[in-house]
């Protein structure tokens, strides 16, 4: 059984990202960031160094793991079913309800992100504005 859950983008092709030891949020592309040599990635805030799924924000865990849930409730649900209906000759019988499924949470976009060109990868991420003016990390290569 196979299930694939996308992680979202903003309209310009920006991931949502969230640093495990600092929590700050910003935002790179899906192509960057999905590039297979792309293992690890530095904060642009604090510099520190984790595996890049680590990054991967909290509410977009709770959404996939949502949906995963309806999913599989589902699946047993169907499954159930047709077992259900087979053995009512047999003389046993069982009901099964369709499960209630959970709605996710609505993901909502980082509005306050800047744009900040990374010359040293020549790359783009998006930051807080706060973080624009200070020194930024850059997480493909760590360069302050």
């Amino acid at each position: 059984m196979n299930f694939k859950i996308d992680i979202p983008t903003d309209s310009e092709g920006f991931y949502s990202l969230e640093c495990p030891h600092c929590n700050e949020r910003f935002k790179a592309l899906g192509g960057d960031i999905d590039a297979e040599e792309i293992l690890e990635i530095f904060c642009p805030q604090c510099g520190l160094l984790s595996n890049s799924s680590n990054f991967i924000p909290s509410d977009i865990i709770n959404h996939a793991k949502t949906l995963a849930l309806n999913y599989m409730q589902e699946e047993v649900y169907k499954t159930f079913k047709k077992t259900g209906r087979r053995s009512k000759s047999s003389g046993l019988s069982f009901k099964v309800d369709k499960p209630r499924k959970e709605v996710p949470k609505l993901l909502t976009e980082d509005e306050n992100l800047e744009k900040v060109e990374l010359i040293c990868c020549n790359r783009i991420i998006k930051v807080n504005i706060d973080q624009k003016a200070g020194n930024i990390y850059c997480p493909y290569c760590g360069v302050n």
